[in-house]
């Protein structure tokens, strides 16, 4: 991570932008994390390009969120050769994925109770399905409960008999570690980590932003019938579409997210998008809903580093190609450079930089 951040501010200094270091702490964790960022001339709110520079363990990262990092790069640069006086900050966010003082928590019971490996494995395939299915009721039963241990709870005895003795005890201290935390506030406590200090920061100093765009997970796309899935609770029928499936069963589209504060925002970057220069196949969710209500109704919506701006009641969106409700190797070793389509995150970075240069 930090020979990441090195090179996304070496990037932005040759680029001629003035460049600054956001430095954040992690409770219980003796390490200094670093947000990175650059902006240009220009005086009144800032518009924020913005993305995270973290991956998980084991992943080399190339869609996620390494597409990412390229959009905003290259709108960075060409930004810094433009005349705008709009004041326009790039920001790219730490530990967007995990909190390392809670997942290693987690990692040292799971070695305890031989549910992984020193390697974060799985020590057996029935362990793995358990988990798996144990993430999903998790997600489950999350926003009805008063905290992520009752979630927990709930999904241990839905699992039951199911269980052997060392996958009950370590679901049990998993949710002995989850008291604290509720659908509503876990953005900034296991994730998110960098963007929640951030806004937070920002906020106390008075500083001013009237639009972000969150670039997350982008450069996968399929031409493939049925390679596009949604959370529950997600219709198309929802959707605004541009030059895609209507029932957008295919992935070869950019997915824009936006909360009741991001209609002026979603509308002027569809535009960009439908621009013939452009052309950019988009399905875009914007609808009369806040933060709160994202967290209750559909957590899915926040998994990025739009949800503590949208929390702040900053117009945010999320511009992505879905992460695993599309791509097949999120999270993976098999996240590689070879899967993107330059094509696709081109016009993904025009019309970033036509909504940031006169939004």
């Amino acid at each position: 991570m930090e020979a990441c951040a090195d090179y996304i501010l070496e990037e932005f200094e040759s680029y001629g932008l003035k460049t600054d270091v956001h430095e954040f702490k992690v409770e219980r964790f003796d390490y200094t994390f670093r947000n990175v960022e650059a902006s240009t001339k220009g005086d009144g709110p800032e518009f924020l390009v913005v993305s995270h520079y973290d991956t998980v363990r084991h992943a080399p990262g190339a869609n996620d969120n390494g597409s990412a990092v390229a959009v905003m790069l290259e709108a960075a640069r060409i930004i810094a050769l433009s005349e705008s006086t709009n004041p326009i900050r790039f920001i790219s966010f730490n530990l967007e994925e995990l909190n390392p003082a809670r997942t290693q928590k987690i990692d040292e019971l799971a070695l305890k109770h031989r549910i992984q490996d020193k390697n974060g494995r799985y020590t057996s395939w029935h362990t793995s399905q358990i988990m798996e299915r144990f993430s999903d009721l998790h997600r489950k039963f999350a926003p009805t409960s008063s905290s992520y241990a009752e979630a927990t709870t709930k999904a241990i005895k839905e699992l039951d008999e199911e269980l052997t003795p060392s996958e009950r005890k370590h679901l049990e201290g998993y949710g002995s570690h989850s008291e604290d935390i509720t659908s509503k506030d876990w953005p900034g406590k296991t994730a998110l980590m960098g963007s929640s200090t951030w806004v937070r920061d920002a906020q106390q100093r008075g500083h001013q932003v009237k639009g972000v765009l969150c670039l997350e997970t982008m450069g996968y796309v399929s031409t493939r019938k049925n390679s596009q899935q949604f959370p529950e609770g997600l219709d198309p029928d929802m959707m605004k579409i541009f030059n895609t499936d209507s029932e957008l069963t295919t992935g070869d589209f950019l997915t824009i997210v936006g909360d009741r504060n991001s209609g002026a925002l979603a509308d002027y970057f569809c535009e960009q998008c439908e621009a013939a220069t452009i052309n950019l196949p988009y399905a875009c969710l914007q609808e009369d809903f806040d933060y709160e209500q994202a967290a209750y109704i559909m957590p899915d919506l926040l998994r990025s580093d739009h949800a503590p701006f949208w929390r702040a009641g900053i117009p945010a969106l999320m511009l992505t190609d879905t992460a695993d409700f599309r791509y097949p190797y999120y999270h993976t070793h098999a996240d590689t450079i070879d899967k993107l389509d330059f094509d696709f995150l081109a016009k993904i970075c025009r019309a970033v930089v036509a909504t940031a240069l006169s939004f």
